[in-house]
């Protein structure tokens, strides 16, 4: 099994791939075994299958020989972990069940996606959506604000600025338990924002005052679907949040739904995700191979 390095040059090649799956989620290496694509990521510092390989067949075959590779390349760094796949979405759950339950492997929920009706984003109408219009209403007519497309020559820079007063806005509240998802979710930002010409994401920047204050970048999953990817803003002004999540949704009034990613296992981004009020969750679950 051949490992490659990815690069802006798979990208056409790997979005094939990705259309054949059901219900994409919205989460490195990959190689292809028996005509499947996978790949490898890090995950706390330890190598794992992120996503289940994708287009081939003889997957139980696919899945031990990943393991192997998985194990390897964790020794190779002094880490003991048993392999691991992760987010696999929820259609595959009876297929790789049998799998797990063939060569005794853990197979268990990992995750879940908030997918959202955009037209209830856009509008905000409803009991349920009373606080959320509230704080949009506070933002609108407190600030002197302006929407405008993201652009990589005119707001890149500025977009790098707001993310680190993100991060050291956030960081001092940050739980210890979710350090390193903190640092990996920064560091994903600053290279969406650096690559965005490249992968072809779109989206809004706010300004407040003439000043960049929040950005909201997104791309899409399927012909209905898009995936909220970040949304950054300055935690200080009362409502932006609720404000610039409502126009991302305009932004994306084409696609039918919104994916705004999953929380982290974090209970606060998990309530804030449900306060949305989502129409579907996406499950995905792990397989683990236990030790020989």
């Amino acid at each position: 099994m051949e490992l490659n390095e990815i690069t802006m040059e798979d990208k056409v090649r790997l979005d094939k791939y990705f259309k054949t799956i059901k219900e994409p989620l919205s989460d490195t290496t990959f190689a292809m075994r028996n005509n499947n694509l996978c790949f490898f990521g890090f995950l706390k510092d330890k190598h794992v299958l992120w996503g289940p390989p994708l287009g081939g067949n003889k997957m139980s075959d696919t899945l031990s020989i990943c393991f192997d590779a998985i194990e390897k390349l964790n020794n190779a760094i002094g880490i003991n972990a048993n392999p691991v796949a992760i987010y696999i979405p929820e259609f595959l759950k009876d297929e790789y069940g049998a799998i797990a339950c063939e060569n005794d492997y853990a197979f268990s929920y990992w995750a879940q996606d908030y997918v959202y009706n955009t037209q209830d984003l856009m509008d905000l109408k409803g009991r349920h959506f009373d606080s959320k219009r509230h704080k949009v209403n506070f933002f609108t007519k407190n600030y002197d604000y302006s929407v405008e497309e993201f652009d990589f020559e005119k707001h890149g820079d500025d977009c790098l600025e707001l993310i680190e007063f993100w991060k050291e806005q956030k960081k001092s509240v940050v739980p210890d338990f979710f350090k390193y998802e903190f640092e990996a979710e920064t560091k994903a930002a600053i290279k969406l924002i650096r690559f965005s010409r490249e992968l072809g994401v779109k989206g809004i920047v706010l300004r407040v005052e003439g000043k960049v204050v929040g950005v909201s970048l997104g791309e899409p999953l399927t012909k209905d679907m898009c995936s909220n990817i970040i949304e950054k803003t300055r935690t200080t002004l009362n409502g932006a949040s609720e404000f610039i999540f409502r126009e991302f949704a305009r932004c994306w009034s084409s696609h039918k739904f919104i994916n705004a990613q999953d929380d982290f296992g974090v209970d606060s981004l998990k309530k804030i995700k449900l306060s949305y009020h989502p129409v579907k969750l996406l499950k995905s679950y792990s397989l683990e191979r236990k030790p020989h």
